[in-house]
């Protein structure tokens, strides 16, 4: 459906004169036979064309020449060819200018199978010879490797992101340049670093990514982070059956023997929101408790787990410890987990007969702390030890506790 949409894009522009062509990642993963996605599209249609062409769009980048078109309800970015001059922060080039010819446009992108453009009529423009590295399963910077990475640093992640998830290798001048220009990575905003980072540990061959990261040594101005990836390589394999970026960043930081304490600096420095970095940081705790040994599944006493941590938590724990078990997974079976759960008569402190107020007026004691430890108490002892959930007997067990904490 959007590929003819956008179909209808370059149909218009070529009715008005102007050349127009699908480029980068969709010309790529259509002749991968990868599902397609963003559709963009390069044209010699200068933004005011584009504008006058298409009076549904927004001027999401005038100033490099990008104009996004809206076809029923869905967007298209249409670029004006163009060459960029320098730039000035090893990321965006200062200025750009545009430009007549295709070529020229295609030249100043990053990686070969980024630099090809396909006309409406399926015909290939492809003068850097990515379809033949793609078949070569080549990574390959356009023209001088040292150049284009010296232009915008981030595209020494984006090499080893798409080597992760396509299975290739990078080519030989390529790894040479990456190599080369690793520290110019500490030039690029750490949100960008951990952006490519999380497509890396995402893709289909975590361990290409990970093993690549190694090789050029691309985090070598993150030291924590570095270590990260190198202490935990003979797990990186596990990822692959991992289904969130939470539970993935557990095990790698799990792996290579991290405290919970390290765990959080790393998750502090790639600037991950703090309701992410709670997550891993719960989850390596876990971790961290259990001690798992690699491949050797044991069995888990999930009572407790599921009071302190909650249904949400054990579930993504126990999708851990299946990859940390993975290869004898067989004998860990997800039902453990559910059965217990289900044979637990209560599962909050909300399940429970009394509230804090009950709680209050029968034992005729002013509000405190010891309202929550004795209703934390009476979740234990009912949902694991068979006190019954009544009001008579949970106010009974109660009185105990507190003339117990006052002697």
């Amino acid at each position: 459906m959007a590929i003819e949409l956008a179909k209808r894009v370059l149909d218009r522009l070529e009715e008005h004169g102007f050349e127009a062509y699908y480029v980068g990642g969709c010309v790529r993963d259509w002749l991968l036979q990868r599902p397609v996605h963003d559709i963009d599209i390069c044209t010699n249609a200068h933004p005011g064309d584009v504008i006058r062409l298409f009076p549904d769009h927004v001027p999401t980048g005038l100033k490099h020449g990008t104009v996004s078109v809206k076809v029923e309800g869905q967007m298209f970015e249409v670029t004006t060819f163009r060459t960029e001059g320098k730039y000035e922060d090893y990321r965006r080039p200062a200025e750009v200018q545009f430009v007549s010819e295709l070529r020229l446009d295609l030249e100043r992108r990053d990686f070969t199978m980024n630099a090809m453009a396909m006309d409406r009529h399926q015909v290939l423009h492809d003068p850097f010879g990515g379809r033949e590295d793609m078949e070569h399963r080549l990574v390959r910077a356009v023209g001088i490797p040292l150049e284009r990475f010296q232009e915008d640093a981030l595209r020494l992640l984006r090499g080893v992101r798409f080597a992760s998830q396509l299975g290739f290798a990078i080519e030989d001048q390529t790894m040479l340049a990456m190599k080369q220009t690793a520290p110019l990575l500490a030039h690029i905003a750490v949100e960008r670093i951990r952006e490519e980072l999380n497509k890396t540990l995402d893709s289909n061959a975590p361990e290409v990514g990970c093993q690549l990261l190694n090789e050029t040594r691309l985090m070598a101005y993150a030291p924590e982070v570095e270590k990260l990836f190198i202490l935990s390589k003979e797990h990186v394999w596990r990822l692959r059956h991992l289904q969130t970026l939470t539970q993935k960043w557990s095990l790698l930081l799990f792996a290579a023997k991290y405290s919970p304490a390290q765990s959080r600096e790393v998750c502090q420095f790639l600037k991950m929101s703090k309701r992410e970095t709670e997550a891993i940081n719960g989850l390596v705790e876990l971790l961290t408790r259990l001690q798992p040994q690699w491949d050797i599944p044991q069995a888990i006493e999930w009572g407790p787990l599921l009071l302190e941590v909650g249904w949400d938590t054990c579930n993504e724990f126990y999708l851990l410890l299946q990859a940390c078990w993975w290869k004898e997974r067989q004998s860990f079976s997800l039902q453990d987990l559910l059965d217990q759960y289900e044979n637990m008569p209560v599962k909050t402190i909300k399940d429970l007969a009394i509230t804090g107020l009950d709680l209050q007026v029968a034992i005729q004691k002013k509000p405190g702390e010891w309202i929550v430890r004795v209703l934390e108490s009476l979740l234990r002892q009912t949902a694991l030890h068979g006190l019954p959930n009544t009001p008579e007997a949970l106010v009974e067990v109660a009185k105990k506790e507190v003339a117990q904490d006052e002697h």
